[in-house]
């Protein structure tokens, strides 16, 4: 008999019926045969005020439903409706759950046939998708969703978009059918049975084996082409202005001239002949990605030797890859190679997965994660974990998927030409330009069998970056949830987890030589038990240095007697873990000795080990430096959130000044270094980013290409004068005295207005005094830690709608490219010093001090002006823009290094006046 779906949506009054919340709308869509065949929709009258967050929300209002029958009127028809079919929505959870509570309040039979969640079923047949929700599936399939959250809108939209999954589904192999319905069983509703159909429809004819797909040990891939090795040598660099404006306006007729662009061109093309080190400064609008690749693929092709772009943010690192590198190939007249090079723990493997795929402990996280992995398998070329779409628990998953140098011979032999992480070192082999980041580029530098050459040429995008990113990719981590997923992954013997697994090897080998695990399993417990509460007692030290809400910052010194008991206690966790680490070092050498017996799953099993050993003997050397024996070089300080006391707690480790021993040791041996960034210049010289990076002596060749912006016509600046002194009032005072210009600012802009802050302490003030104030209730509020969801995903949601304001700290200053009227207005709160008794900015002031240097003009200054510059550079993207800056520090004019922060930015109009003044030129001007 062929299967009935019922594709149900409600909108309802609030989230719980057992509170008396009731159902507005019902709709009901029915499928047989893979056709829409009836549809059923209702408003319902609920007995009750509709709020007007749900009037907003469904554009459903009291005077809608006036006239609509109650529930106990219609409650038959939707129980003959749903009765014998499948019952489908978007969240079952939610759809059936309240239904259910309706029918059983009428005095009727609940529902108890099957389920199918299509959230549940979209993650597996679409595991790359940007998010799950209705509106972002249906705008992906090109689905008609007219009225979102309205109940007939939303059931059709979801009839249409199950019908595209089953398609999905159908085109998949039988092999990945059968291995998707071995661990449907795991899942939350019945998937199991829609898979069965497909399979049962598919083997009564003969399968018609895609082209686009190969299969291996069981595995259906997508199949790949590796891209031919160019041997041609072509063109010379066209040294001539007009030369090259004769191709760029032959692939873009409407191309503009921009010298700077040029100029830079020729720099980088002289810099790579002559095995010299650049530093340019591109202005926002030069073309700087261009700029640079340009020269950079003629200079490959020509000597046959690979160009290394590196950026500090994945989104350039992406905006690359998709954007320029295809421009470029339509500008040349020749083919180029252009890869993306990433983390080796980036790449799927396969060796490990197939493994994975044979364990029959499946909780809902994984099954669902091995089902995503499995339909990605037929789509992914590269195998980057960063396609995916995986939730929470599947990350923690991938740990155990991921490439590593430790697996096994006998495990990754069958998959070595198939194998992601093998086949991107072969692509980056053949490769004109290899795009990667500073993170991996650095670790990379770093390794003995570096893929990057030791003596190539670099060029660094958002140089401005490199310090930091040196420091860190120096320093070392440690935080209580990281060590405690070890632990709960190793397991004690009768946890049935890794060490079970190890005992049962060692067992099933005839390795015991009766030894007993009691010993291994008490310090385990003993470990577990002090780690817990070091960070317990940390996070209650931390608690009485932090009086905030917001995430905390502390400097950490050993030296200081509130740490005493600390000590004590991570000297007893050093010498346990290297009682356990030896203990399973030695189970480990049993085994590995004997390794030609063993089979593949138990290698899966030691490989598994060998990866937390070495997370456990981090751990332990992290606790050693941290508190037995800090080096001098180095800072060190506590990240600490309340919220979560020691689950809260992060230590950092990281040297004053990584990046000189970084650039003698690995940088400077290149053969040539472009260093670029659109903000590279304090007070018109570029020593303080050399001094930065220990290069104050280097015959480093330096550009300055400014932006082509006419900002005089583009942009107007506003100081109120009627705000107090930021430095004569408290957090709270200047945060409520700020949210009144906000507001105004607001109001003034019609919302389209980006607020940035120095610190989330004074970002969560201002961000409740205007929510509580209820002025703006009629704009969408986004805050950088408050309304949650990552940096891209604020974003894209301030973008999305007309009247929002986002509020925004450190990462919000810079990479945030909001071209046309979705940002016309920008606020600076407080110029952007870094708070003195920040940890890295206290030890680096320190170290100025000892040199006799004044640490004010030395660092924290040019580090404000920098950026200052780049929050300044996130209101003009585009020549046709237009917007105000309004900042609301008085220091700017009245300090004496105010003009220094006026003098940093293009030359532009500045205006003093009250807060009604400020509304009137943003109403003017934008």
């Amino acid at each position: 008999m062929t299967q009935r779906y019922v594709v149900v949506d409600l909108e309802t009054t609030g989230n719980s019926p057992k509170k008396g919340d009731r159902i507005i709308q019902f709709a009901g869509v029915v499928i047989e045969n893979d056709q829409i065949v009836d549809e059923y929709s209702t408003f319902i009258h609920p007995g009750q005020e509709i709020s007007l967050f749900i009037e907003e929300l469904t554009g459903i209002s009291n005077e809608t439903v006036k006239d609509a029958p109650d529930f106990e009127d219609v409650a038959e028809n939707i129980a003959r409706l749903i009765e014998g079919a499948c019952f489908v929505a978007h969240n079952v959870l939610f759809d059936l759950s309240f239904l259910q509570e309706e029918l059983v309040r009428c005095g009727l039979e609940p529902f108890y046939g099957s389920t199918l969640d299509t959230v549940e079923l979209a993650k597996i047949l679409k595991p790359t998708s940007d998010g799950y929700k209705l509106h972002q599936l249906a705008k992906e399939e090109n689905l008609d969703h007219s009225r979102p959250h309205q109940a007939d809108s939303d059931a059709y939209a979801t009839a249409l978009l199950l019908l595209e999954l089953k398609k999905k589904l159908m085109n998949l192999p039988v092999m990945t059918l059968k291995q998707l319905y071995r661990l449907s069983f795991s899942l939350q509703s019945e998937i199991s049975e829609l898979i069965d159909a497909c399979i049962a429809s598919k083997l009564t004819k003969a399968e018609v084996h895609s082209p686009e797909l190969i299969t291996f040990r069981g595995l259906a891939f997508k199949k790949v082409d590796e891209e031919t090795d160019y041997k041609d040598r072509e063109a010379e660099f066209p040294q001539d202005d007009e030369k090259k404006m004769a191709m760029l306006q032959n692939a873009f007729p409407a191309f503009e001239a921009r010298n700077g662009q040029l100029e830079m061109m020729n720099m980088i093309h002289h810099s790579f002949e002559s095995s010299q080190d650049a530093i340019i400064e591109a202005g926002t609008g030069i073309g700087k990605s261009l700029g640079y690749l340009l020269p950079a693929v003629y200079f490959a092709r020509k000597h046959q030797k690979p160009v290394v772009v590196s950026t500090y943010t994945l989104q350039l690192q992406d905006q690359l890859l998709q954007n320029e590198v295809p421009k470029l190939k339509k500008i040349l007249p020749y083919s180029f190679q252009a890869v993306l090079l990433k983390g080796r723990s980036n790449y799927l493997s396969l060796a490990k997965f197939e493994r994975a795929l044979r364990e029959k402990e499946d909780n809902y996280e994984t099954a669902l994660t091995k089902m995503q992995i499995l339909v990605w398998l037929t789509e992914t070329e590269t195998g980057d974990k960063d396609e995916l779409n995986l939730t929470s628990g599947g990350q923690l998953f991938w740990n155990r998927l991921q490439s590593d140098g430790l697996t096994y011979v006998g495990l990754k032999q069958p998959w070595l030409e198939l194998d992601f992480f093998e086949r991107a070192k072969r692509t980056a082999g053949k490769a004109d330009i290899i795009i990667t980041n500073h993170s991996f580029l650095m670790t990379d530098l770093l390794t003995e069998d570096a893929l990057i050459p030791k003596k190539g040429y670099l060029i660094l995008d958002e140089a401005h970056h490199l310090e930091q990113a040196a420091s860190k990719q120096l320093g070392r981590r440690l935080n209580y949830i990281s060590v405690k997923t070890v632990l709960n992954r190793l397991g004690t013997t009768d946890q049935k987890q890794l060490l079970y697994k190890l005992e049962k090897l060692l067992s099933n080998n005839g390795l015991t030589e009766g030894k007993s695990t009691h010993d291994l399993d008490r310090k385990l417990n003993d470990f577990a038990y002090e780690f817990e509460q070091l960070f317990y007692y940390i996070s209650n030290q931390a608690q009485k240095l932090s009086h905030s809400v917001s995430p905390k910052r502390l400097s950490f010194k050993i030296d200081d007697h509130r740490w005493s008991k600390a000590i004590l206690v991570a000297e007893r966790l050093v010498d346990l873990l290297g009682s356990i680490i030896m203990e399973l070092e030695k189970r480990l050498s049993l085994l590995l000795n004997n390794e030609a017996t063993l089979g593949k799953n138990a290698l899966f099993y030691l490989n598994d080990i060998e990866v937390l050993l070495g997370h456990l003997q981090d751990t332990r050397d992290s606790l050693h430096e941290f508190f037995i024996n800090p080096q001098e070089e180095n800072i060190y300080w506590l990240d600490y959130t309340n919220t979560a006391p020691q689950h809260g707690v992060t230590l950092t480790v990281q040297p004053i000044a990584g990046s000189k021993w970084l650039w003698d040791s690995y940088f400077g041996r290149q053969k040539s270094v472009i260093m670029t960034s659109a903000t590279l210049v304090v007070k018109d010289s570029f020593q303080y980013f050399k001094a930065q990076l220990g290069l104050d002596s280097e015959p480093i060749q330096t550009a300055r290409f400014p932006s082509p912006f006419r900002y005089k016509e583009l942009v107007k600046v506003v100081v109120p004068n009627d705000i107090p002194d930021i430095n004569c009032l408290s957090v709270e005072e200047f945060s409520e005295t700020a949210a009144n210009h906000i507001i105004a600012a607001a109001q003034a802009a019609k919302g389209r207005m980006m607020v940035l802050f120095t610190s989330h302490e004074m970002l969560r003030a201002t961000y409740f005094s205007i929510k509580d104030s209820g002025v703006l209730d009629e704009y969408t509020l986004f805050a950088q830690g408050i309304s949650g969801g990552s940096r891209m995903r604020l974003l894209r949601n301030f973008q999305n709608f007309e009247k929002a304001v986002l509020f925004g700290t450190t990462s919000l200053w810079e990479g945030v490219d909001i071209p046309g009227e979705d940002l016309s207005c920008l606020i600076i709160v407080r110029l952007p010093f870094s708070p003195p008794d920040e940890p890295v900015t206290a030890a680096k002031c320190q170290l100025l001090e000892k040199q006799g240097r004044n640490a004010f003009s030395a660092y924290s200054l040019p580090e404000a002006l920098l950026r200052f510059r780049q929050g300044f550079g996130r209101l003009i993207r585009t020549p046709e823009d237009r917007g105000v800056l309004v900042v609301l520090d008085r220091r700017i004019i009245t300090a004496k290094y105010g003009l220094e922060f006026q003098k940093s930015i293009p030359a532009v109009d500045w205006h003093q006046g009250s807060i009604n003044e400020m509304v009137d030129m943003i109403e003017e001007w934008i």
